[in-house]
């Protein structure tokens, strides 16, 4: 018997019980689509999380007090130390390292903001208007701070227009209060809109800058400490080699004192190993289901067998050999599955296009995760075909033809 004969003959066997093909079938359907949508699902979050992040710079280093230094866990807090008071000292020793660039100190508070009576609150922050070049870039009107401002104030587009009912212009006034204290300031610059990064829920666009001396006297903190020191290398590569120099040095200035020089490239990195996993994870549980769908096809065909035992023997009585036998059952199961593992895909398809289209996730239906999910509905059926083939390629004809 050649192969367009097995075909034909298998097709009207498909054709004379048309549910039990639907129900074998049916296994390798969900197993392929859950395969196709867990791994585009998978793929769509890693995707959609590093969006998010492609604006962070990744030669930035960034100091800052009360969490440990331990190089192998950079998150961890050690209860035991204070946390480091970080001042005008770190900074310069921060700019005497080999592989700095520059260092920029930062200070953060949640502000009142007070504009023609009317009160609302948004992030400020401290900084040196020298060591801003980026900020500087992003000035929509106006200009940008400078060091020898006092009581000056650039501010994010969100607060320019979202927190009133009449926008703040360049050259208006706003009082912000921080602690019960407050200061009347000059708005002479209004930052241009920028993403806001919904998966921390970080809008940038509601921050307010003035400069440390003002923030110091807002503040009315003898000691003032700085927050953070954002410390950007000269080779973005070497910025883990960096961190390492910073927790050196920085060690003999607060020998007693926690602190942490974390990097966004390990950040990043730790969080694509977390979206790796879970893409593993994903792609476990719907191969489970493939299996499952793989177990019942098996026990469909060694029904068949038995319902077609007499067939068997016919096809025997008439030439058939072995050999013939075993590759139409296995060619039967095989061709199950790759039709099963098709009407999957473009099932599963359309289902991880709705979710990434509801969930607001790029698109991220590959061509890895669509022949995956191929690859493994097609073998899981075939092997699952094996040995009711061979069972009935074993078949003794005559005891074949004796059957009810």
């Amino acid at each position: 018997m050649n192969l367009p004969d097995m075909l034909e003959f298998i097709t009207i066997g498909f054709k004379a019980d048309r549910f039990k093909t639907f129900m074998s079938s049916l296994g390798i359907i969900i197993g392929v689509l859950s395969i196709v949508v867990m791994l585009s699902v998978g793929q769509g979050l890693y995707s959609g999380v590093f969006s998010e992040f492609k604006d962070f710079n990744l030669d930035i280093v960034e100091v800052s007090p009360g969490r440990d230094s331990d190089q192998d866990d950079p998150f961890a807090i050690r209860a035991t130390e204070e946390p480091a008071k970080l001042t005008d000292k770190d900074v310069d020793a921060l700019n005497g390292i080999v592989g700095v660039k520059k260092a920029a100190p930062g200070t953060e508070a949640m502000a009142v903001i007070s504009f023609r009576s009317k009160n609302s609150s948004a992030n400020l922050m401290g900084i040196s208007p020298e060591k801003e070049p980026e900020l500087m870039g992003r000035v929509a009107v106006g200009r940008f701070l400078q060091d020898s401002d006092y009581k000056a104030a650039v501010i994010g587009q969100g607060v320019a227009e979202d927190l009133f009912r009449m926008k703040i212009s360049p050259g208006n006034k706003i009082r912000l209060y921080v602690n019960e204290r407050y200061m009347d300031f000059k708005v002479v610059g209004i930052l241009d809109k920028k993403n806001k990064i919904s998966l921390a829920n970080f809008d940038p666009n509601m921050d307010m800058y003035i400069t440390h001396k003002a923030m110091k006297e807002l503040q009315e903190d003898k000691n003032y400490y700085y927050d953070r020191i954002e410390v950007t290398v000269e080779d973005p590569s070497q910025a883990e080699a960096v961190a390492k120099r910073i927790q050196t040095d920085l060690k003999r200035y607060h020998k007693d004192e926690a602190f942490s020089a974390v990097t966004f490239r390990s950040m990043l990195a730790s969080l694509e190993n977390i979206l790796y996993m879970v893409q593993v994870a994903l792609g476990g549980i719907s191969a489970i289901s493939l299996i499952v769908g793989g177990i019942g096809i098996s026990n469909v065909m060694m029904l068949t067998v038995k319902e077609r035992i007499r067939e068997i023997g016919v096809m025997k009585s008439l030439g058939a050999t072995t050999g013939i036998i075993r590759r139409q059952y296995l060619l039967e199961a095989a061709l199950l599955g790759v039709v099963s593992s098709l009407i999957g895909i473009i099932l599963g398809s359309l289902i991880s296009l709705s979710i990434a289209s509801l969930a607001s996730l790029p698109s991220a239906l590959t061509l890895q995760a669509i022949a995956i999910g191929f690859l493994f509905g097609a073998l899981t059926t075939t092997i699952a075909g094996a040995y009711p083939a061979s069972r009935a390629a074993r078949l003794d004809p005559i005891e074949a033809l004796r059957a009810e």
